[in-house]
């Protein structure tokens, strides 16, 4: 079983001996960056769109940036003060401990970390309308952008009776992935928009709509957090 002594603990068992222990060094500072898309309607786009039976609306989904630290664990050469420390302390058995320093870097963390768009379906068919089929495409700056089917899954997976509406969210690819400023265009291809009495397609139909994207940055100040504690060989 490892044993730890950190060296907060260390300066309370040599409180009363000649040697001192070293205080830590302050924390330092770093500024942490958090990328996160905004994503705007151009004037010919409405969000609302009519074909057949079936009305579709398109709208961004939100982005949040969330406070979050990375830790990593490294062996390190402790400084003659430590080492004195560590002998001290072990009754003159320093050799058996080994030093490890913990540092916690603060990051932002981006939720989703993908496109992410609510697609609102109301269907005004006679019949139950089925987004099976139904294939979502990603354009930036005139260049179609690969996603897999399970980014839109749930639209494919939706099944909405007559006269009702239903919600889902269609993924994209990672915004990290994209140019800094593009207009996004997202297609649904053969979205069904009329059946006939006994539920077969009739006619299926595609919806288009077009965005001004840009990636936006938020900076803050945050504290390097780093601790030292020795650990059983």
């Amino acid at each position: 079983m490892k044993i730890l002594i950190s060296t907060v603990a260390l300066a309370g068992l040599v409180a009363g001996c000649a040697v001192q222990p070293i205080a830590p060094a302050a924390n330092p500072q770093i500024t942490v960056r958090c990328v996160y898309p905004t994503i705007s309607p151009l004037a010919q786009t409405k969000e609302l769109q009519s074909q057949g039976g079936i009305n579709v609306s398109l709208a961004p989904g939100n982005f949040q940036c969330t406070k979050a630290g990375k830790q990593s664990k490294a062996v390190v050469s402790p400084t003659f003060g430590e080492q004195m420390e560590i002998s001290l302390a072990s009754g003159g058995k320093g050799q058996l401990y080994q030093l490890v320093e913990t540092t916690i870097t603060p990051i932002y963390t981006v939720n989703p970390d993908k496109i992410a768009f609510r697609v609102k379906i109301n269907n005004q068919m006679p019949r139950v309308f089925r987004g099976a089929g139904t294939v979502v495409l990603y354009n930036f700056g005139g260049k179609n952008t690969s996603t897999s089917q399970q980014d839109y899954a749930e639209l494919n997976n939706l099944i909405v009776p007559p006269r009702t509406e239903a919600e889902v969210t269609i993924y994209g690819p990672s915004f990290r992935d994209m140019p800094e400023k593009a207009t996004l265009g997202i297609f649904l291809y053969d979205v069904v928009t009329r059946t006939d009495q006994a539920g077969n397609i009739v006619e299926k139909q595609n919806f288009e709509w077009y965005y001004n994207y840009q990636n936006q940055y938020k900076e803050d100040v945050a504290e390097l957090v780093k601790r030292k504690e020795w650990v059983l060989r």
